[in-house]
This record gives C-alpha cells, sequence and structure tokens, in this order.
C-alpha cells in the first residue's frame, strides 16, 4: 500500500531541502535495522529528480561511529562516499564519526551529507514533510543568536538536578535550518547544538528521554555528575549502571566527557526511541559524549572510540540568568509568536 504522505516527505527531502540536480551521485547508505520504506521512497525520489541513486546497505553492526570500523568495509564505504554529491545516511547504527565519515569529509569538499540515522516512516513525515519551514527557520535564527550572545547557561530538571556551564565566544553552534543545498553535514531542523567551554560544565545532569545507541526510551532517569566537564557519578537505578557500563567498555576518557549539549524544538517530534527525533522534542535538552567533531570544536575537535546522545525532558533553560524555556515551555517573550504558529501546525 502507498504511503503518499512518506511519498511526499521524501520528495520535499530530495527537491527542496537537498536541492538535487541531474546526474548528481546521490549516495543512499542503510543497514539491516534501517526502515526499507524509507529507504525506497527517497531513492524514488532521488530517481525522479534525475540522480543516480546508489544503495548500500551493509548488516547492522553492534557499536555506532568509529566501532563500525571494525565491522564494516570502512575502504570501501569511504570510497563511495568520497565521489559522491549527496550522502543520506539512513543507517540505524550510524556511521557518523566513523573512518568513512571522517575519509569522505576529509577528501570530499563537495559532499552534502544528510544524517538521518535510523530515521522511521513516521519520523520522516512528521519531522521533514510537516515543517512550517520560513516560520521555523526564523525561529531558529533568533534562537541561535540569543544562545551565541549568551555567557553563562543553566538548566535545571523539574526534578531539582541543576547543571551550569560558559559559553565559549565565537564557537560555532550547530543550527540546521532546512537548506541542505550546501556541503557539510546536515540534520532535521528543530535542534540547536554546541560544545560549551567543558571545563565549565559543572553540577548534575537528569536524563529522563532516551540514550542511543543501546538504551532507547529510559523507565528511569539517570543522574550524571559532572566536574569539570566530566561524568564522574552516575546513580538512579538499573539504566544508570547499564549507561555507565556502555561508557567505561571503551576504556577512553573522553566516553566519560562532554562532547555537546543541545535544546530541541521540532513541534512534530515525539518520543519514540529513535535518536534523531527524540532529541527535537520541544523543550528537551540533549548532552552528548565521547567524540565531538571538528565543525562543533574547532579546529580538531576530539577523538572516542565512540559517541552517545542523552535526552531530557522539560527542561528550564536560563541565558545569563534569563529564562528561555520552563519546564518545556517556551519563556522567551521574542520567540513566543513564531513559537505558537509552529506548534498549531497539524501533526
Amino acid at each position: 500500500m502507498r504511503n503518499e504522505a512518506l511519498e511526499q516527505a521524501a520528495r520535499l527531502l530530495v527537491e527542496q531541502l537537498l536541492r538535487t540536480r541531474k546526474d548528481e551521485l546521490f549516495v543512499i547508505t542503510d543497514d539491516t535495522q534501517s526502515a526499507p520504506e524509507v529507504t525506497r521512497a527517497i531513492l524514488d525520489a532521488a530517481a525522479a529528480a534525475g540522480a543516480q541513486p546508489p544503495a548500500v546497505r551493509v548488516p547492522a553492526p553492534r557499536g555506532v561511529a568509529a566501532e563500525t570500523d571494525r565491522e564494516l568495509p570502512a575502504p570501501l564505504l569511504g570510497g563511495i562516499l568520497a565521489q559522491a554529491d549527496i550522502w543520506v545516511e539512513l543507517n540505524a547504527r550510524w556511521l557518523l564519526y566513523s573512518g568513512p565519515y571522517y575519509h569522505a569529509k576529509k577528501t570530499n569538499p563537495k559532499l552534502r551529507h544528510m544524517c538521518l540515522t535510523g530515521v522511521s516512516a513516521e519520523t520522516l513525515i512528521r519531522c521533514v514533510g510537516q515543517i512550517n519551514y520560513p516560520v521555523m527557520r526564523r525561529f531558529s535564527e533568533r534562537l541561535r543568536d540569543k544562545i551565541a550572545a549568551a555567557d553563562t547557561v543553566r538548566m535545571t530538571a523539574p526534578c531539582g538536578d541543576t547543571v551550569t556551564f560558559r559559553n565559549v565566544p565565537g564557537r560555532p553552534l550547530s543550527c540546521k535550518l532546512g537548506d541542505a543545498d550546501v556541503p557539510g553535514t546536515h540534520l532535521f531542523v528543530g535542534q540547536i547544538g554546541w560544545t560549551p567551554a567543558l571545563e565549565t560544565i559543572n553540577g548534575t545532569i537528569c536524563i529522563d528521554g532516551s540514550i542511543a545507541p543501546d538504551l532507547g526510551i529510559l523507565q528511569e532517569a539517570i543522574h550524571i555528575e559532572v566536574k569539570n566537564g566530566a561524568a564522574v557519578s552516575l546513580y538512579g537505578g538499573n539504566a544508570a549502571q547499564a549507561f555507565q557500563r556502555w561508557l567505561e567498555q571503551f576504556g577512553h576518557p573522553q566516553m566519560l566527557r562532554i562532547a555537546h549539549t543541545g535544546i530541541g524544538f521540532n513541534p512534530g517530534a515525539r518520543r519514540m526511541g529513535d535518536i534523531l527525533q527524540d532529541q527535537r522534542i520541544w523543550g528537551s535538552t540533549t548532552w552528548g559524549f565521547g567524540s565531538i567533531s571538528a565543525a562543533m570544536m574547532p579546529p580538531d575537535g576530539a577523538q572516542a572510540p565512540s559517541h552517545s546522545d542523552a535526552v531530557a525532558l522539560r527542561t528550564s533553560v536560563f541565558l545569563d540568568e534569563r529564562p528561555l524555556w520552563v519546564e518545556g515551555e517556551l519563556a522567551d517573550p521574542d520567540l513566543k509568536k513564531d513559537g505558537e504558529i509552529l506548534k498549531q501546525s497539524k501533526f
């Protein structure tokens, strides 16, 4: 049975966001845990746009990021991506921060990489196909500018956990506006991510949404005590113990260090255990651990064996002690009008 909403979202992605042109090499990668109907829809849309759309499916590896290099044909994947004009990554066990990813970034400056790791049909429809892009772009740019201008940031969870840090003036913020027609790595709209001054991150982070790659939706909160940018204690039950084991199994200090934070505001996002969607839930925050890309922390980032993203829901965010979000609801008066327009869309 045809899924017209999925087909429409795929066409929007291919034609309007990626601006695919005739005869471009449009590479799709996925794995055996990816949603085949999404691969097919994007493949068909790319072909209809006149591109050359090979699809490369691999067995889903056990790990993600740099871990995949041990199980997948990394030189082959890197060689293919080095030639591509467009790469749509649908791998549930993501290649982001892997050997092929870094090889492609280094050798193929023209590459437009759309990172949609593990995306489901529902997520593509809700978080790509049903977005008011003109309002989202305006809202995102205003929010980005407010974050960039702030010196201090405080985030508080409903349970009372609080973490504070300082920003680094001039350090890049990842703010995707839906314009994926220029070289670089692109993701869904509805999130701003950045790497603060790592040594200034102190306090306790409450993670109650989901964790990727392996824990998924959380049934109990995990509390992470952070000192000078590194996790020194995790507590909160079985999930906390499992996350700590996952981080420590690599035997690498960077895996226990903060990589980035972020704020989510995609009105179509719902908690599904799909990390791309979960970390864009309205009023959520995300904390990354492990590898840091050079784009987030120039010039070299920070290498690590893997990377994890952990989502906190209903966060209160204060920029220089001015409220931005309060328990997941937008509080900044300059952003409220556009925020209401975005949330009024039918999802």
